[in-house]
């Protein structure tokens, strides 16, 4: 199983500097290995398997600190490595050393299995924002990201949730998740509602769960004093730039 991304989008339509076609792109991957080769001993035929996306070194510094992400060969399953839209996908000694492959129980489906990449994404997003008990949030956006944002903030133990989407259809799929509040960006004046939901200090954290360079300008708005904002959805490229008022 091979779940999309948004950047899988991006990378179709507008293309990627680290993607020289022809490649397969997807980096949410699940599924059972069927051949191992020579000194593989970590896994073996009929393991059931996650797979994520960037590939680090492991052995420069960054690796070292427990910083992969920011390892400088910035590799990637879906990237520079093929992808998981096919029926079989080679992973190289790298990944299988280093990367972000990892066995699953019997009980989780290979569906399910899918999304642990962007779950752990979802939770890194946090981790970086620094997310705490009682701090308030405001999420934008109510694709899968955003829905994944609402259930964690619930779990973290946030003290208030706040969706926003303006999608009419993807809000009502939403309400069936645990935020405190949904606005309806198109019907609702976002900014005013959410400064009414926090009382007039705006919010602890906002996470930006879209491709939008409105939603980015809008997030500064209403994020309260010492509150923290995180860009989580990246813009295609030729996406115009945000503005920002640097007296905020």
């Amino acid at each position: 199983s091979c779940a999309v991304c948004g950047s899988d989008i991006r990378i179709y339509h507008q293309g990627n500097p680290r993607v020289k076609p022809p490649q397969i792109i997807g980096h949410e991957i699940a599924g059972e290995i069927v051949e191992a080769g020579e000194g593989i001993d970590t896994f073996r035929l009929g393991d059931r398997v996650a797979l994520g996306a960037d590939v680090p070194c492991g052995v420069c510094k960054f690796c070292k600190d427990g910083l992969g992400n920011n390892c400088p060969i910035n590799y990637a399953i879906g990237y520079q490595f093929p992808g998981g839209f096919a029926e079989y996908i080679h992973i190289n000694e790298t990944t299988v050393k280093y990367g972000p492959l990892h066995k699953i129980p019997e009980n989780l489906s290979f569906d399910e299995a899918s999304l642990a990449e962007p779950l752990a994404c979802s939770l890194n997003g946090y981790e970086l924002a620094n997310l705490k008990i009682g701090d308030s949030v405001v999420i934008i956006g109510a694709g899968p990201i955003g829905l994944m944002l609402v259930e964690l903030a619930r779990n973290i133990g946030a003290g208030r949730i706040i969706l926003s989407q303006r999608s009419k259809e993807r809000l009502k799929i939403a309400r069936k998740f645990s935020a405190d509040t949904f606005i309806s960006s198109l019907e609702e004046n976002f900014l005013e509602r959410v400064m009414e939901e926090t009382k007039g200090e705006g919010a602890d954290v906002v996470m930006v769960a879209c491709a939008n360079p409105s939603a980015q300008e809008e997030a500064l708005e209403i994020v309260g004093h010492r509150g923290r904002v995180n860009f989580f959805g990246g813009l295609a490229p030729g996406s115009r730039k945000i503005k920002i008022d640097s007296n905020l």
